[in-house]
């Protein structure tokens, strides 16, 4: 088997390629400087009347701004505290209506444990069932209204439903039996309806049912319905108007979980600085502005705490009211919005009017620029403005003279860059002719290692022919490889693809990359033609290459790839080709040869300096040496 690397005849290194000529710069003297220096700062000097436009404008908007901003934070914390104020009544009210509510109730069960239906045990079942459900009836917001025995099992209810159960472990029966008791919100798993839309919570209600001498006849039990709160609430939630519309009311446990609020809390603890951060606004301290865990937005709220009413000793309920900080304050943001308005009108006036007195002094200096820069980018110079002062006379006097100047130094530099580049040309057709004739003489191996030296300096000569067409500046990539690869394509037969595709974006590179690359190809190619790919005519090659963009800046990643050609092993000696591709393009460990069993396949990575990226929106597919 033979190994692709044997085509690299062995050679001295070859020297790097050298760097064009610098454009031909003038001398310049002391106390004098060039006159192509642009600016020495990286971005673009602004015009006078640009200058004095935004100066006053930028003053006007400032002292706007600063109006805005005292203001409005005077403003904003006004009403803050009177928003405030207003959502801590509104607390207030709802935790006294709450108050009066289960005060209510927790008179209704008592009284009724005091009906002598009740208390008189010979008073049939049907009776004090009628009694209850005169109760329920009264007030739908019962769930259930049961009288259970001393011990602990349920006699009668208001709806005959769990009659006979044993609740003797239940809180409200126990407490029940010694004095009126009331129990905090708990789900009810035993009256839940399999139709409901949401779990059926209940609050407890009992007292003690006592006979005449003072002895327990039994306990009269309730279970209150949880909605006839949130019915309330959302009853005076919709009584908001104005800015108080789309306020919150909020209901929290004695232990700070969420009886009613968004379902996002519902039923669990509310984190205790959702209340207690911030800053309290109101002479009370019970309203503040902060963020909720429900929502991104910035609230203002407020609370009060359910104090009990009569004897009723309450559940140490919170209420709390909430709205939106945007909606809230929507006044003060207004107000700022209006100040905002009036002063960038102002702002904007004050500008215009700069505009319009920059214009006068500046148009001159403008036309005697533009004229400057026509000049360094080696446009005719334009018609110079007749100046009303000295300066700018003797501005336009300096200007005809450089244009003058720099006319005849580019005449020099042309003049100079083509006898250099027909010298490089003749430098190398005599260096080619000086080792054709020095090693004409050569037999075996050595004809070998002539050839492929000879070779390698046409692939240099086509490279410096493209280069010298684009000045020394940049290479088009896609033509530079075109030009490397067609020499080893032959003639392409009728209906038969090519057997050397090009694939990659269109972009530019520098001139020692070009270089690099056209010697790259070659040696490539080269061993493709003897051994690889490219020796069998069912051989095929690709070339792709891709830019990438990472913290050191973009980098051309090549990639030849072989296919269909004979088998491959690796070479048993390098030589000066070998050496060469594994160098890449900018040194060690940029390149990779890999000898897989079905074809070669190199990689090699190129750093770009700045200034050379695609000249084509997409990239596009080229097949070399095509129609």
């Amino acid at each position: 088997m033979r190994a692709r690397a044997r085509s690299d005849a062995p050679a001295a290194a070859m020297p790097p390629a050298a760097s064009p000529p610098p454009p031909f710069e003038p001398s310049v003297g002391p106390g004098e400087t060039s006159a192509r220096a642009g600016p020495r700062r990286g971005w673009p000097v602004p015009r006078l009347r640009v200058v004095l436009a935004l100066g006053f404008g930028t003053l006007g908007l400032l002292a706007t701004l600063a109006l805005a901003a005292l203001v409005s934070h005077d403003a904003t914390a006004r009403l803050e505290a009177e928003v405030g104020g207003q959502l801590a009544e509104i607390a207030g009210q709802m935790a006294r209506s709450l108050d009066l509510g289960m005060f209510e109730r927790w008179r209704d069960i008592q009284i009724a444990a005091a009906s002598d239906s009740l208390r008189d045990p010979g008073v049939g079942t049907a009776a004090k069932r009628a009694l209850m459900e005169r109760m329920q009836a009264t007030y739908p917001a019962y769930s259930i209204i049961g009288l259970i025995d001393p011990a602990g099992y349920v006699a009668v209810t208001s709806t005959g439903a769990l009659e006979g159960a044993d609740v003797s472990g239940r809180d409200y029966f126990r407490a029940g039996r010694e004095k009126p008791f009331v129990g905090d919100v708990h789900p009810a798993k035993l009256l839940q309806s399999p139709t409901a839309r949401e779990p059926l919570r209940l609050l407890d209600l009992a007292a003690p049912v006592r006979a005449a001498d003072g002895h327990l006849v039994a306990v009269l039990a309730a279970h209150l319905d949880w909605t006839w709160a949130r019915d309330m609430a959302r009853l005076l939630e919709g009584s908001f108007r104005g800015h108080r519309a789309g306020a919150e009311i909020l209901i929290l446990a004695r232990d700070g979980s969420v009886l009613l609020g968004p379902p996002a809390l519902q039923g669990s603890p509310l984190p205790p600085d959702a209340l207690t951060g911030g800053r309290p606004l109101d002479p009370q301290g019970a309203s503040r502005v902060g963020l909720w865990p429900d929502s991104a937005a910035s609230y203002l709220s407020a609370r009060a705490v359910t104090a009990g009413s009569g004897g009723y000793p309450g559940l140490g309920w919170q209420v709390v009211v909430r709205q939106t900080a945007d909606r809230a304050l929507a006044p003060a943001t207004a107000l700022r919005r209006r100040i905002l308005m009036a002063g960038s009108a102002v702002a904007l006036a004050a500008a215009l009017l700069a505009w319009l007195l920059a214009g006068l002094i500046a148009r001159p200096l403008r036309e005697l620029a533009l004229a400057a820069g026509a000049l360094g980018n080696d446009r005719p110079l334009p018609p110079l403005p007749r100046s009303l002062v000295r300066e700018g006379a003797l501005i336009a006097d300096a200007l005809g003279m450089a244009a003058d100047e720099l006319a005849r130094r580019g005449e020099a530099h042309r003049l100079l860059i083509d006898e250099l580049n027909h010298r490089v040309k003749n430098t190398l057709a005599t260096v080619q002719s000086m080792a054709t004739q020095s090693l004409k003489n050569l037999s075996g191996g050595a004809v070998a290692g002539r050839d492929a030296f000879e070779a390698r300096l046409l692939a240099l000569s086509r490279a410096h022919d493209i280069l010298t067409r684009e000045c020394w500046a940049s290479a088009d990539l896609r033509g530079m490889a075109d030009q490397a690869v067609r020499p080893f394509l032959g003639e392409p037969g009728p209906g038969r693809a090519p057997r050397i595709t090009l694939d990659g974006p269109d972009l530019r590179l520098p001139p020692e990359g070009a270089l690099a690359l056209t010697m790259i190809l070659h040696e490539l190619c080269t061993n493709a033609v003897k051994h690889g790919a490219l020796s069998v005519p069912g051989g095929r090659a690709a070339l792709a290459w891709t830019l990438e963009s990472g913290p050191g800046g973009r980098t051309l990643r090549l990639t030849w790839r072989e296919r269909g050609g004979p088998p491959v092993a690796p070479p048993s000696r390098t030589g000066f080709g070998t050496r060469l591709l594994e160098r890449g393009f900018a040194g060690r460990n940029t390149a990779s040869l890999t000898y897989a069993a079905e074809g070669i396949v190199y990689v090699a990575a190129n750093p770009l300096p700045d200034g050379h990226a695609e000249t084509g929106p997409m990239p596009r597919r080229l097949r070399a040496g095509g129609a």
